[in-house]
């Protein structure tokens, strides 16, 4: 989303910040269309050199994770974005098994995962309904104003996700 923003800033003659995109609806905050939205978070994917991780040392904090268990890399990102998404983790050195596309966020729950590691605010209480499920919401601008539930678990950092998943294991 920081190269969300740069464009964005360009076009527009805005200066927004990570930090100022408080909510999942943020294309509210430019005052341009839903649609757009996403066509420009599209094409931040086509300089994909250009987007950083989301923390120092993100590889290194994956890989924990993945020592857990089988790790998946599940995205609802259009299909043309697709490529440049692996070519980023490639290029990152992020681990994972498989990279899994579905059509929208919503249907992420359909895949029938043991935990969900997300920073998708809309995920969480379809992962909280589910008494099988677990969700881990990694915290983003955009849902640091998330409610608690039940069986969801909010990590500040990847630092959290494996010491929140050890625990979940333990759970169950």
């Amino acid at each position: 989303m920081e190269a969300w923003c740069r464009i964005v800033n360009e076009r527009f003659g805005t200066r927004l910040k990570l930090n100022d995109l408080d909510t999942w609806t943020s294309w509210r905050k430019t005052g341009i269309s839903k649609d757009r939205f996403f066509e420009i978070l599209d094409e931040t994917w086509d300089t994909w050199q250009d987007i950083p991780p989301t923390e120092p040392g993100l590889a290194a904090k994956v890989a924990r994770v993945e020592t857990l268990g089988s790790l998946d890399i599940v995205t609802g990102r259009s299909k043309r974005t697709v490529d440049h998404a692996k070519d980023w983790l490639a290029h990152h050195k992020i681990p994972y098994e498989r990279f899994v596309r579905v059509r929208g966020w919503r249907d992420k729950v359909f895949l029938n995962y043991d935990v969900y590691v997300d920073d998708a605010p809309e995920l969480m209480p379809l992962i909280s309904r589910n008494p099988r499920m677990r969700g881990i919401l990694y915290a983003r601008p955009w849902n640091r104003d998330v409610a608690d539930m039940p069986r969801v678990f909010k990590a500040k950092n990847w630092d959290d996700i494996p010491k929140l998943i050890v625990g979940i294991l333990k759970e169950s």
